[in-house]
């Protein structure tokens, strides 16, 4: 069994090499030859102070790459955090069900949600040269920059975030790790108007920007969701108003979290439930063309999902592997076994 350091995956993986694999999942996904689960979460109750701390989990099957997948998550709400990560993703093989690796899971998750953002760019973007406007400037603002990077030709980027020491740090290193112009914008308007891609990758619970901005034509990303403890949201009404084509991750998640971005402008009847498209109908090329260039389209990562941890594990675990320098522990430390049962005829089930 191999243990796999955040630092290991940093170093040795990247969002583009999450891209291909996590198409090929999302297909096998759409054909019934892969199988996940919703997100699911509990938080703490009445007992603790309500919300402080979360645990959460999702699981695949991911056959093509022989492997299975669990990310489990251990969380504290901001007010009670420390400045570490209690994540991990355990993947175990497919043909005998013993644990192949565990991977921490900081670095992983924001390359999967990076990967599954360069999926609908690759399908959903306009063609052509494009200008990105970006509006955050921590993790995920890198890793989905990074993703839409991969898949569509970028001429420039133009980002805004509250505070000027982050989107400054922001332009800095992602300049120097794309080779791409990034241009610091002083308000959010100016950095969504005349973009091709909007990407919101902030922290935000209202929204942070007028829908009225966005240019035609354009692919809208958010990347905040929410669940049945918070109700978040980074885009405004007008935003699903001017959109003609909808995707998302989840439409399950949508009423597992009781999703409140999503269940009041259906409500209202401003988008209907079958306009909704998930990546699964992307993959496998079931969403409507654009009947014009000038139609835009909105993207929302409104989960996390075991088949994209499964993809990007994957992928992980053999770049790491091709790296050298890995850390194997015994097999025997992670299974019972049972021998003594067997040779007295019994078979007892976990």
């Amino acid at each position: 069994m191999l243990l796999i350091s955040d630092e290991q995956i940093a170093a040795a993986v990247s969002v583009k090499d999450c891209v291909e694999v996590m198409e090929l999942a999302f297909k096998d996904l759409a054909a019934g030859e892969a199988v996940d689960t919703p997100r699911g979460r509990i938080f703490s109750g009445p007992a603790v102070k309500p919300g402080i701390y979360s645990i959460g989990h999702q699981c695949a099957i991911l056959p093509r790459f022989n492997v299975a997948a669990l990310r489990v998550t251990s969380h504290r709400v901001r007010g009670n955090r420390e400045p570490r990560d209690n994540h991990l993703i355990l993947l175990y093989d497919l043909a005998d069900g013993r644990l192949l690796a565990m991977l921490h899971g900081f670095t992983i998750s924001g390359m999967r949600v990076g990967a599954t953002t360069a999926l609908a760019a690759k399908y959903m973007a306009p063609k052509g040269r494009l200008e990105v406007g970006v509006l955050g400037s921590g993790k995920q603002a890198r890793t989905n920059l990074e993703g839409v990077a991969a898949v569509a030709d970028v001429a420039r980027v133009k980002v805004y975030s509250p505070n000027p020491a982050h989107r400054e740090l922001f332009r800095r290193e992602m300049a120097e790790k794309l080779g791409i112009e990034i241009r610091i914008e002083s308000d959010a308007k100016k950095a969504v108007e005349s973009s091709d891609i909007v990407l919101c990758a902030s922290n935000a619970s209202q929204p942070i920007f007028d829908g009225h901005w966005i240019k035609d034509g354009a692919l809208v990303v958010s990347l905040r969701n929410s669940d049945r403890n918070r109700s978040p949201r980074e885009v405004d009404e007008t935003t699903i108003r001017r959109s003609a084509h909808f995707i998302c991750c989840s439409k399950a998640q949508i009423q597992v979290d009781q999703q409140r971005e999503w269940l009041d402008p259906i409500a209202k009847g401003v988008v209907s439930f079958d306009q909704l498209y998930e990546l699964t109908d992307l993959a496998a090329g079931k969403i409507p063309v654009r009947r014009s260039p000038n139609e835009i389209a909105f993207y929302h990562s409104n989960s996390a999902s075991g088949i994209q941890f499964a993809a990007a594990g994957y992928i992980s675990l053999q770049r790491v592997k091709q790296a050298g320098n890995v850390r194997e522990l015994p097999d025997e430390w992670f299974f019972t076994d049972l021998s003594s049962w067997w040779e007295k005829g019994l078979h007892p089930s976990p």
